[in-house]
């Protein structure tokens, strides 16, 4: 146990910082850096005036006394004292800083007396943590969790458990609770945030209604599955309000988006041709994809989107020269909707710059890989682009900006490297998309990166999945969660595949009118060229296809 004196000062700091009026936001506190890794968990609270700095301080290693953390819970679960209080602590009464939010949380009975006694000035510990968060937010355990340092007959099990089983909290690596150990600003600061960055319930929806209010998103995807037009949605919380549909994302100007694949790995010619099933559905005059994604997924020595990547500036050339060649993708594409009179949104992606090894300039000059160096190599590629782009003048193009490669966020570097990425293409009034898969990392935050459009890959095309609609209806779930679009996904099936290919194809297309998908922004993925080959084939299965992907079409005057 601390000593009194530590304790005393520790007070004296909490007092300032968490109930001064001068309030300070998580990205203004000098002693919290915009690259520490709890910085969006402390912003989050403090946008939500959870907590609160004093002088430009938010002071992560203080511990916080049992009095602050009733005081932060009331302000996040918006509690109320109650009139007729039937425990009144015998160490507080009405003058005592945090009197009517401790009454509010012994009324949740979130809290512990000793002795009557709330102690408010001592630090709070995990085993009282976890009694508060675990009675407060109503966690039931399964017993089944096993820690060193705390038996299962320990009065304080049933909390820890609970948090445990919602994955509150995980212990420590050597399997210890350390439930006497008292909890610093900082842990609590992300323990409350892991709380309220999901919803704390879920709402089933079907025929219009709401069936069913349930607290875990798995249990209402099971229960939307008993339904023939269930949907799931996240449910409002004190601090969090949902939308109950996918990211509109309007200023990306995406309505339809489909990936175009140009690298290496595309053996063909473009023609004009080839863009008019993708850009009106034949014999109408409805628009199927306003905007085109071009990227290449390899370069002649190896993947341009990977992080095991070891493209040098010679290749990031080599894939501007394919890009904008006479018998390019762009060329073609920009011939297409001329003919057909239609104007064409484009996004350049931006091969990831390699992590790995030396880079090596145009002049041969060898670069030692760093994150300025990463970021210059990226900087240089887009300049490269914009000049050409602007040299070739495409009359019914749009450039509205660039799609980044990596489908996650996961290792350190990426997050400082795209945030100066997206401030240089910001600056130029463009714009900045990227398509996370299932389980990317970091996904939650892609708004903080500086992205304008994140469009979630619901991985649910595979052959030979059994559990195609669970994955949709969480990846519809995570995408009203998170605001983000969603990514229709099919493989360049072959005749000998599309059978099978085309069942899970027609499930992704009726969950995106079920959840009202249509007429908000989506992008479609397709492999190499799937809606050609759709066409091409033109048997009924590939015409089925097709047919399936036409319902996403929308009049050109909508």
């Amino acid at each position: 146990m601390k000593k009194l004196s530590i304790y005393s000062s520790s007070i004296l700091m909490l007092l300032l910082v968490f109930l001064s009026p001068a309030l300070v936001k998580a990205n203004e506190f000098s002693d919290v850096s915009r690259y520490h890794w709890a910085y969006q968990d402390i912003k989050f609270l403090s946008d939500k005036e959870v907590i609160k700095g004093h002088l430009g301080k938010f002071s992560p290693s203080a511990s916080i006394t049992r009095n602050d953390a009733a005081i932060m819970l009331v302000r996040a679960m918006n509690l109320e004292a109650p009139a007729e209080p039937q425990v009144i602590p015998a160490d507080m009464n009405p003058s005592t800083r945090g009197y009517n939010e401790v009454l509010a949380v012994l009324d949740k009975g979130m809290f512990s007396l000793t002795d009557n006694k709330f102690d408010p000035a001592k630090p709070l510990t995990r085993k009282d943590m976890a009694m508060a968060l675990a009675v407060g937010f109503e966690y039931i355990g399964s017993g089944k969790s096993s820690f060193k340092d705390l038996p299962a007959d320990d009065p304080y099990y049933p909390f820890v458990d609970a948090i445990a089983e919602n994955k509150v909290t995980t212990g420590y690596g050597d399997g210890t609770f350390k439930p006497d150990l008292t909890v610093d600003r900082l842990q609590f600061a992300v323990f409350l945030s892991r709380i309220y960055t999901k919803p704390l319930e879920y709402n089933v929806k079907a025929s219009g209604e709401v069936k069913h209010t349930v607290r875990s998103a798995e249990e209402a995807i099971n229960l939307a599955m008993q339904y023939p037009d269930g949907t799931v949605h996240p449910a409002d919380n004190t601090l969090q309000s949902f939308s109950d549909h996918t990211g509109l994302l309007s200023e990306t100007g995406i309505r339809n988006g489909v990936l175009i694949y140009n690298g290496a790995e595309q053996n063909t010619d473009f023609t004009a041709n080839y863009f008019k099933p993708y850009l009106t559905p034949g014999g109408t005059n409805q628009t199927l994809f306003d905007t085109f994604i071009i990227l290449g997924r390899s370069y002649p020595g190896g993947e341009l989107g990977s992080s095991k990547n070891y493209a040098n500036y010679s290749d990031f050339q080599w894939y501007i020269d394919q890009t904008f060649s006479e018998n390019g993708v762009l060329e073609a594409l920009n011939a297409s909707a001329a003919q057909l009179q239609k104007k064409a949104n484009v996004y350049l992606a931006i091969p990831y710059p390699k992590l790995q090894e030396d880079i090596i300039g145009l002049d041969g000059a060898v670069l030692k890989n760093s994150p300025k160096e990463r970021e210059k190599m990226a900087a240089w590629y887009m300049e490269a682009v914009e000049a050409v782009w602007e040299e070739k003048g495409f009359s019914n193009l749009t450039f509205k900006g660039y799609y980044w490669m990596s489908e996650t966020m996961g290792y350190p570097q990426d997050g400082p490297l795209v945030e100066q990425i997206s401030a240089r293409i910001h600056q130029k009034g463009k714009f900045l998309i990227y398509s996370p898969h299932a389980l990317s990392t970091n996904f939650e935050r892609w708004e903080t990166y500086g992205f304008d459009g994140a469009y979630l890959q619901p991985n649910a095309f595979r052959l030979k999945l059994t559990d195609a609609d669970q994955r949709l209806h969480r990846a519809f779930l995570n995408a009203q969660i998170y605001g983000s679009g969603i990514n229709i996904e099919i493989d360049q099936y072959g005749p000998h595949q599309i059978e099978a290919g085309v069942v899970n194809f027609k499930k992704y297309i009726e969950m995106s009118h079920r959840y009202g998908l249509p007429g908000q922004s989506l992008i479609f993925y397709q492999g190499i060229g799937m809606v050609d080959r759709m066409i091409q084939y033109g048997t009924p299965y590939y015409m089925e296809a097709y047919e399936q992907l036409k319902s996403l079409s929308y009049s050109i005057m909508q």
